[in-house]
């Protein structure tokens, strides 16, 4: 590939004109980015720095084409299919808001015009890519393409024939790559690969090394033909079958809290709601702010919640440990808890909402506080009986 810069990028089967000091870069590891708009497909670490990573508009897939460019917003990637140095005609600037300085576009034809216009674009469709390495070209269609990756390494296997170089592991499973010299009909050149157009034909999963992919509008027949002619020396090819994809893991969702430095957790069928932080209010005919329930168990207090007066547990007694209401007038964080005796339990803070796999969950071999034990990362957190914790039993 030369070393002029891209003019246009390709994705989704449709080329997007690209703005000046847009440059290609290798592909990178792909970090979700949760509640993320259309079209951002996650970021990406650039020199130590989270670059976003969009799709070249939203609702088009991507590959392996990455182009680095610097915007009013900052830096921005843009994933697509195939790099391009020669604009196409029909490219479209890419439709990203605050992109910096890129061509302006062109004049929209009058009404009268529109028809031939739209009819000239229609024809001028890209219905396949030329696949190029050094002197050798061939037109893969579009129809046969699956994805277009980073050249990967290859290994050698007993059983693969002439026509191919190897087997490659790829995102999707493993493939054969095939000898572009053989599949290209020419010789071998001394230009390394940089892509690899990955595609299936015949049940077959396979590889084309090439230095470049341009749209085309040929239709790619002869590829077809040429594949077909290959495919008694392809019997090492992994078959193109799509696994279903596996069963969704059982999740359990826990409210995580802490009382006087003790973390645990509860479901989050057992709370009702989380109060802000409050100042319990004495308990009615209690002189000093706290009485007691059945069993013995100190009532610190009531608040009132949706129309209800609730009596208030210290949620570090309940824990065996320090109080987390220190003495009158100190506040703290309520969970409501369900029950037939609806309680408000104090807390020192509520960590947050996390749904975590059943398979981390431990069931606990007793019947009293503490119903299961979650392991999250490296810390090990007892998951407590809500009824428990009200002091209604387990």
């Amino acid at each position: 590939m030369s070393d002029a810069p891209p003019r246009a990028l390709l994705a989704g089967g449709r080329a997007f004109a690209l703005p000046e000091g847009a440059r290609a870069i290798l592909p990178g590891p792909l970090r979700p980015l949760p509640l993320a708009a259309d079209g951002v497909l996650g970021v990406a670490l650039l020199d130590g720095i989270a670059v976003p990573v969009l799709a070249a508009a939203p609702g088009l897939g991507h590959g392996a084409a990455w182009v680095l460019l610097d915007s009013t917003a900052g830096r921005l990637v843009i994933a697509g299919e195939a790099l391009i140095e020669d604009l196409p005609a029909e490219a479209g600037p890419l439709p990203l808001a605050a992109l910096g300085s890129r061509p302006a576009p062109r004049a929209l034809p009058d009404e009268g015009a529109a028809a031939p216009h739209a009819a000239r674009a229609a024809r001028s469709l890209p219905a396949a890519l030329m696949a190029r390495l050094g002197g050798l070209s061939l037109a893969l269609p579009l129809s046969e393409l699956e994805t277009v990756l980073a050249m990967p390494p290859l290994r050698r296997t007993p059983g693969v024939g002439g026509a191919a170089l190897g087997l490659a592991s790829a995102p999707g499973g493993p493939l054969l790559v095939l000898d572009p010299a053989r599949l290209m009909e020419g010789e071998a050149t001394g230009q390394a690969p940089i892509q690899l157009a990955v595609f299936r034909h015949a049940g077959r999963r396979l590889g084309l090394p090439c230095a470049q992919l341009v749209p085309t509008t040929e239709d790619g027949s002869g590829f077809v033909e040429r594949v077909q002619a290959l495919l008694p020396e392809l019997g090492a090819a992994p078959l193109g079958t799509t696994a279903p994809p596996p069963p969704a893991e059982p999740m359990r969702a826990l409210l995580l809290c802490e009382a006087a430095g003790q973390p645990f957790a509860l479901r989050v069928e057992d709370v009702v709601a989380a109060i802000a932080p409050l100042s319990p209010s004495p308990a009615p005919d209690r002189a000093r702010g706290a009485g007691s329930m059945p069993g013995g168990i100190v009532v610190r207090g009531v608040v009132a919640h949706r129309g209800e007066v609730l009596p208030v547990l210290d949620g570090g007694e309940r824990l065996g440990l320090r109080p987390v209401l220190q003495g009158p007038g100190s506040e703290a964080p309520m969970l409501r808890l369900a029950g037939a005796r609806p309680v408000a339990l104090a807390v020192s803070q509520v960590t947050g909402l996390r749904s975590i796999p059943e398979r981390l969950i431990t069931a606990a071999a007793g019947e009293g506080m503490v119903a299961a034990m979650a392991t999250l990362g490296e810390q090990v957190v007892p998951v407590c009986r809500a009824a428990a914790l009200a002091g209604a039993g387990p």
